[in-house]
This record gives structure tokens, sequence and C-alpha cells, in this order.
């Protein structure tokens, strides 16, 4: 039986080949979930579930290149590119010169990366699901990337990102010959480090403060922890979180890197808005 780490080791692999070498340079979700459905014989949900791991052990980063919208029958689609500092480099100016070529065609006239989308990220909806739309947004968000990377260099080291797999999937080291396709990993919060750091700075610090500090790092994973955990139980902190969500949501149009997070923005205030109304149904109690 394959085990889920090789699985994602080899989505990685093929990732980064195809952000080498590839035809298409950045696959997206509509041919690379299909590939490794029918490779290992996995639902679409299960292959969106090791892409999911892929990103938050930060092997690869995500792209929503096109937004979904229902009322125009239209399906979201995400492009895939690999957290390497030297590929992002080399896809920037791949999809710059293709944000060129493409916006030359279609208005008949030449710019630079830069102007295009100065002059066009604002419409950026009116191109959605068109080849110029699909471009504007990859340009742009490798931009982003190369930001984030250089901010957080150590996080994108190839220890951390194999730490952080290993971890992730340390349940199935143990116990081999489990069914990937059905491992759901369980983290032991008794042993866990992350639980154990926020309960000590909640000794030191307000729930609030600390909520702000890990939204500025975009740190939604950690705060949806500790809420289905319960190391975050208040009703007055989970009202809190939950507006803040509500503004965040409102600014990702206009703040490319909240973009990126939009679907963890999301999940995270479903989670605390669900929470609430347990709370507010008095099913259970406000506080441990």
């Amino acid at each position: 039986m394959t085990s889920s780490i090789k699985i994602l080791t080899e989505i990685a692999a093929y990732i980064k080949e195809e952000n080498t070498r590839g035809k298409e340079r950045i696959p997206s979700s509509d041919s690379l979930i299909k590939k490794f459905m029918v490779h290992y014989n996995l639902t679409e949900e299960q292959i969106k579930k090791f892409i999911l791991h892929l990103k938050e052990t930060h092997y690869i980063f995500v792209i929503n290149s096109v937004i979904s919208d229902p009322s125009l029958f239209v399906q979201g689609m995400d492009s895939y590119v690999y957290a390497e500092q030297s590929i992002l480099n080399d896809l920037k100016h791949f999809t710059e010169q293709r944000l060129m070529q493409i916006y030359e065609s279609t208005f008949y006239k030449r710019k630079t990366g830069y102007q295009i989308s100065k002059e066009l990220y604002h419409r950026i909806k009116e191109f959605n699901n068109t080849n110029l739309g699909k471009a504007l947004i990859e340009n742009n968000m490798i931009e982003e990337f190369l930001r984030l990377i250089a901010a957080n260099a150590f996080e994108y080291t190839e220890s951390w990102k194999k730490e952080k797999l290993f971890k992730l999937y340390r349940e199935e080291e143990e116990h081999p010959g489990q069914n990937p396709g059905e491992h759901h990993y369980t983290p032991n919060y008794k042993k866990d480090t992350t639980s154990n750091k926020w309960q000590k700075a909640v000794n030191h610090f307000s729930v609030p403060f600390l909520i702000r500090i890990h939204f500025r790092k975009y740190e939604f994973n950690l705060i949806k922890k500790m809420i289905i955990t319960g190391k975050i139980n208040q009703l007055n902190d989970l009202i809190y979180i939950r507006n803040i969500l509500k503004d965040l949501e409102k600014d990702t149009e206009n703040d490319i890197v909240l973009k990126y997070h939009t679907n963890d923005i999301i999940e995270l205030r479903r989670i605390a808005q669900a929470k609430i109304n347990i709370m507010h149904k008095g099913e259970i109690p406000t506080s441990a």
C-alpha cells in the first residue's frame, strides 16, 4: 500500500517538474487532480486533501486562478507552484511574458507586466475565467509568494518542510499499512507543542492580543486548531474572531496576500460562528 508521504512527495515532485520543464509550466487542478485520482485510484476529495497538506507544509503554493461563480456556471480552478525561490523567479519571468503577450493580442498594444497589473488588477472580476484573467492572477500571486519566502525564509527550507510533513503523518508512520485514502490524521493535543505554547502565552497575554498577532502572520489554521481543541472557548473571544474575519473577507479583493488565504478565512469564520451558535443555544458552557 502506497503511504501518504510517498503520495505527497510524488505530487510535489510532479508540480516541481512541471514548473521547471512542463509544457504548461503551471499545472491546474483540472488536470492534476484527475491524473492522480487515476494513478492512485483515489477520490477527488482524497487528492484535494493531499494537496492541502502540501500547502500546509509549505511544499507548494496554491493559486485560485479562476474564481467560482455559480450565477454564471463557472467552476473555480486552482493552479500549483512549487515553493522554491529559484523556481518562482523563473516562473515570474514566464508569467510576465505570457501576460504581456495575452494583453497585446487582446488590446493590440504593448505594455510591461507592471503596467498591465496596475491597469487591470482592480478589474480582475471582469476577466475571471479568461486567459488574461488567469495570467494576471498567476503573475501577481507569484510575485507575492516571492515576498512571503523572502520574509519567512526558514519556513521554506527543505528541513522545515520535511519536519512538518513527518509530524503531520507521524500517526501513519507509527501504524504502517493504513490505507492512505482513508487516512484521517488526529493530532495528539496532549503532546502538541503548539497547544502548549498557546496555553503559556495565554497566561501572559490576552486572547484578543494573541489573535491579532497570529492573524497578522496569516496563521489562520493555528487559531482554527485552538478553537477545535477548546483552547479558545470564551464566547467573547469567538465573537471577536468572527468579527475580525468578516472584515478580513471584505479586504481580500484589495489585499493579494489575504486573497491567497480566502478559503482559510471563510472556513475559520464558519467554525467560530458555529461555536457561537451552540453557545447561544446553551448546549455547552462558555468556559472550560
